[in-house]
């Protein structure tokens, strides 16, 4: 019976791989690597899923520029705010009313 040639190449690899364990090991993950690398290639990348990364990417970069410049700005509004209300309060305590009678009153008192 004459043995089919598939048959042959198949147990001289076999043999081969009983010699040299070792070799046919790393043949076989440098194929694999290979492959994968080939895959990888050659696997179409859509666009919009490289814009949204791209997009996503410049989203949280301002985010984190924007943390502390919101802050800043937030301890800015309450210490001008807190300005304003005690300038209101200093304001309040001139007694404007009185003081522009005594000015009006010194003024009539240079025309007499």
């Amino acid at each position: 019976m004459p043995s089919h040639p598939a048959n042959e190449r198949s147990s001289k690899f076999r043999e081969l791989a009983c010699e040299n364990p070792t070799r046919s090991l790393l043949v076989a993950v440098g194929f694999g690597l290979a492959l994968g690398l080939l895959v990888r290639t050659l696997r179409p990348h859509t666009p919009e899923s490289r814009m949204t990364r791209l997009l996503d990417d410049v989203r949280d970069r301002l985010h984190d520029i924007a943390v502390p410049i919101r802050r800043g700005t937030e301890s800015l509004v309450e210490t001008g705010t807190d300005a304003v209300k005690s300038g209101v309060a200093h304001f309040q305590d001139l007694h404007l009313d009185r003081g522009l009678k005594n000015l009006g009153k010194r003024i009539k008192g240079l025309f007499r």
